[in-house]
């Protein structure tokens, strides 16, 4: 189990991971949370991760993001993990979402920094 806090500062939406999230903890986040998205979304795992997530499960998560992301031009989504199974995670999970066609770019990070650079581009 995992604690999931949200921040937001300015266009982005911070969603702050600390521990193994489960993939009913990440659909909760999607549902009640993404109506607080004014434009980008960062992922920060620097102290959590993804857990055991399948490939089917990732393909309901984009799902889900598509259907309750707001619209914003230009919007992105940013992951950040310091761990190298969780950033392949994070990199398959980008790759998926572009593959699906989803609006929005998504990238994969290992510093927090580098995705808000990316983010405010």
């Amino acid at each position: 189990m995992a604690v999931v806090t949200i921040q937001i500062q300015n266009d982005i939406m911070i969603v702050n991971v600390v521990g193994r999230l489960s993939f009913d903890e990440i659909t909760d986040t999607i549902k009640h949370r993404y109506d607080m998205v004014t434009c980008h979304v960062l992922w920060d795992f620097s102290r959590g991760n993804v857990g055991d997530i399948t490939t089917e499960q990732f393909k309901q998560i984009l799902a889900l993001a598509k259907e309750y992301r707001p619209f914003c031009e230009g919007a992105k989504t940013a992951y950040v993990s310091t761990i190298d199974s969780n950033f392949g995670m994070t990199r398959m999970f980008s790759t998926m979402a572009e593959i699906a066609g989803l609006p929005y770019p998504y990238k994969a990070f290992r510093s927090f920094d580098e995705a808000v650079d990316w983010l405010r581009e």
